[in-house]
């Protein structure tokens, strides 16, 4: 009795850790490897997967696994989309348990290089009423079926794990929602600004060439296409400048490197800042993903040391090491006070929610007349 007792409370305090590390991740992904990886040591099961239902509720649209290494699932080829067991589940949506899953009659189109599987335990995982996938279990260690403890414990954590899945999912809409509301603003800025100075200064170019039609002598004529001359050059920087802000071409043609000391170069031509750009990146390129969210981190860095610190020298170092890119960026200028809240008008919302999508993370350090530095670091595994 008391050793029950104790296995109980064991199992109640697994349970409630298991609960507690699956809802506080706000990744989606994270979710569901933690998940699967959780049911699989409380049961003892040797493999465990997810398969998540697509819109239509017919088949499967991802497949998330615990326990089969990279070379076998190579040999498995094509994951499941929901035929056999997984379509019975998909279409039922209630726990089975069975004691030898190959030799029911309806476990069809298992390929060829799939490992065996005896035992067996499935569980549907059920967000607001809708079955949102089915969690898998498969070979009980050391062996035998899955017992009925085992699938009470696998339908409490699908409990927990529905919670933790609907606020990953609320929180990735609204993260989607603020970039939109962020896409938006951006395009009515550069909308604003090739109506006022773009196209005003197309107005100016017609001005300029009635100029020179009236002009009654050549000396006249060469004065107003002098003027017109640097009319066009200067719009034509403009028109370059929005064009880099809108998407870099050295980005996508050289790398992160010479975007960020070109971007480092425009705000110096500028006059408005000394920049100065290192970087530590290697021969390798890294992946479009993560050089485009050091490049748009960089260039909202440098907009807000350009319209708010009045400083006088950035510094922006970029390290690739093993397993991380690391960039830091540091100023001289006035700093704010962490503890007033930046807000979202220094951009600090987007840049976070950037280095959140790629599992990074992102350090302000500032004071009140000391400068500030960003430190932003990014998984590259």
């Amino acid at each position: 009795m008391l050793n029950a007792e104790v296995d109980a409370r064991t199992t109640r305090r697994a349970l409630v850790e298991a609960g507690i590390a699956i809802t506080s991740e706000l990744s989606l992904d994270a979710v569901l490897q933690k998940l699967v990886r959780i049911a699989a040591e409380l049961t003892d099961a040797r493999y465990s997967a997810l398969g998540v239902i697509d819109r239509s509720g017919l088949e499967l649209e991802r497949f998330v696994t615990h326990g089969l290494d990279d070379a076998t699932r190579a040999r498995i080829g094509d994951l499941p989309r929901g035929k056999g067991i997984l379509g019975v589940l998909i279409a039922d949506a209630r726990p089975m348990r069975l004691d030898d899953l190959m030799t029911d009659p309806r476990a069809v189109g298992f390929p060829p290089n799939h490992p065996p599987m005896n035992s067996f335990l499935g569980v549907p995982v059920m967000t607001r009423g809708v079955a949102f996938g089915n969690l898998y279990l498969a070979e009980k260690q050391p062996s035998g079926p899955f017992s009925e403890e085992d699938e009470e414990l696998v339908i409490l954590l699908a409990s927990q794990a529905a919670v933790a899945i609907e606020n990953a999912g609320s929180v990735q809409r609204d993260a989607l929602r603020r970039a939109v509301q962020a896409q938006e603003a951006e395009r009515r800025r550069l909308a604003r600004e090739l109506h006022d100075e773009t196209g005003q200064a197309l107005t100016s170019m017609l001005l300029g060439l009635a100029a020179v039609e009236r002009a009654e002598t050549a000396d006249d004529a060469r004065a107003a296409a002098g003027e017109l001359r640097e009319l066009v050059v200067l719009t034509l920087q403009n028109v370059r400048r929005l064009a880099v802000e809108l998407r870099p071409s050295a980005l996508d043609d050289f790398g992160l490197e010479p975007a960020l000391r070109r971007l480092g170069q425009t705000v110096k031509e500028s006059g408005a800042l000394d920049v100065q750009v290192e970087t530590r990146l290697g021969s390798e390129r890294l992946l479009p993903e993560v050089e485009t969210a050091v490049y748009r981190i960089v260039q909202e860095a440098l907009t807000n040391v350009v319209k708010h610190a009045s400083a006088e020298r950035v510094s922006i170092v970029v390290t690739r090491m093993p397993e991380k890119l690391i960039v830091i960026v540091e100023d001289d200028g006035s700093g704010f006070d962490p503890d007033a809240g930046p807000g979202e008008g220094l951009g600090l919302l987007g840049m976070r929610e950037r280095v959140q999508l790629l599992d990074g993370s992102l350090t302000i350090d500032a004071s009140l007349g000391s400068g500030t530095m960003l430190a932003l670091e990014l998984p590259l595994s």
